[in-house]
C-alpha cells in the first residue's frame, strides 16, 4: 500500500515533540508546493524557491536573457514569504503548475495560534461563530473540533494600475491541544477580476473544502490512514 503522506502530492508539517497533533498532512494536486516561512526553515525555503524557479525557467534557456527573470521571480517569492512570516505564517502553499491548462489564482496559508491554556475548544469556536462572518459552521477535523468561516471582499482597490479585484477567504481553525490552548489555522484565498474569474473562485472553494477532507494528524501516535491496529500494510 502506498503511504499518501509520502507521495509528492502531499504537504506535511514536521513533528516537534511527541503528540499526534504535532504534525499534519493533506493531499494536494500535483504542482502545489509547500513553502515553509518560519525563521528556522530559511534554508529549506531557499531550496524550495530555487527549485520552483529552475522548473519555471530551465537552465538550458539563454542565460543573458533569462537570468533577470529568474532573479525577479525568486525575489518576488522571497518578498511574499517575508510578508507571510511577518504575519506569523508558518508555511504558504502555492500552485506552481497549471491545472488543466489553467493557473490557479489561489494560495493556502498555515498558521499556529495560542488561546488561553485549558480553554474549552467548543467555547472558543462558539465565539468565532458569532464574529460576523458571512458563513460560519462548526466542523470536526480528524477528530478535533474546529470552525469553518468564509469572508468575501468585493472590488478592492489595489495599488498601481491593476484592476479592481475581489477576494474570497475560507478559513478552518482547528483545536490542536486543549491543555496548551494550541490551534491550527488553514486559510485559503482566491482572487478574481471578472465574472468568469468569480465562477472559478466559487469552484476553488469547493476544491479547498475537498482538500480539507484529506487532512490528517500525522505526529507520533497518529494513524493518518485510519488503519486498524494490527492490519497489514
Amino acid at each position: 500500500m502506498t503511504d499518501p503522506i509520502m507521495t509528492d502530492r502531499t504537504a506535511t508539517a514536521q513533528p516537534v515533540d511527541g503528540r499526534p497533533t504535532d504534525a499534519w498532512a493533506l493531499l494536494l494536486p500535483a504542482g502545489w508546493v509547500r513553502f515553509p516561512t518560519g525563521e528556522e526553515h530559511l534554508r529549506e525555503l531557499d531550496e524550495a524557491i530555487e527549485d520552483v524557479v529552475a522548473k519555471a525557467l530551465p537552465a538550458d534557456l539563454p542565460r543573458d536573457s533569462v537570468e533577470p527573470h529568474r532573479r525577479m521571480l525568486a525575489d518576488g517569492l522571497r518578498s511574499s514569504f517575508a510578508d507571510a512570516r511577518a504575519a506569523g505564517a508558518g508555511a504558504v502553499y502555492l500552485p506552481t503548475e497549471p491545472m488543466n491548462g489553467v493557473m490557479i489564482p489561489g494560495s493556502l496559508t498555515e498558521l499556529e495560534l495560542v488561546s488561553d491554556p485549558g480553554s474549552n475548544p467548543l467555547e472558543v469556536v462558539a465565539e468565532v461563530l458569532v464574529d460576523g462572518y458571512e458563513e460560519s459552521e462548526l466542523v470536526e477535523i480528524d477528530g478535533r473540533p474546529g470552525v469553518r468561516v468564509v469572508e468575501t471582499t468585493l472590488d478592492a482597490h489595489p495599488d498601481g494600475d491593476l484592476p479592481d479585484a475581489s477576494t474570497r477567504q475560507v478559513v478552518y481553525v482547528v483545536s490542536r491541544d486543549q491543555a496548551d490552548g494550541e490551534w491550527l489555522l488553514l486559510s485559503f484565498s482566491t482572487v478574481w477580476t471578472s465574472e468568469a474569474g468569480e465562477r472559478l473562485a466559487e469552484a476553488l472553494v469547493f476544491f479547498f473544502d475537498a482538500v480539507m477532507t484529506t487532512f490528517r494528524w500525522a505526529g507520533p501516535g497518529a494513524n493518518p490512514l485510519h488503519v486498524p491496529e494490527g492490519s497489514a500494510s
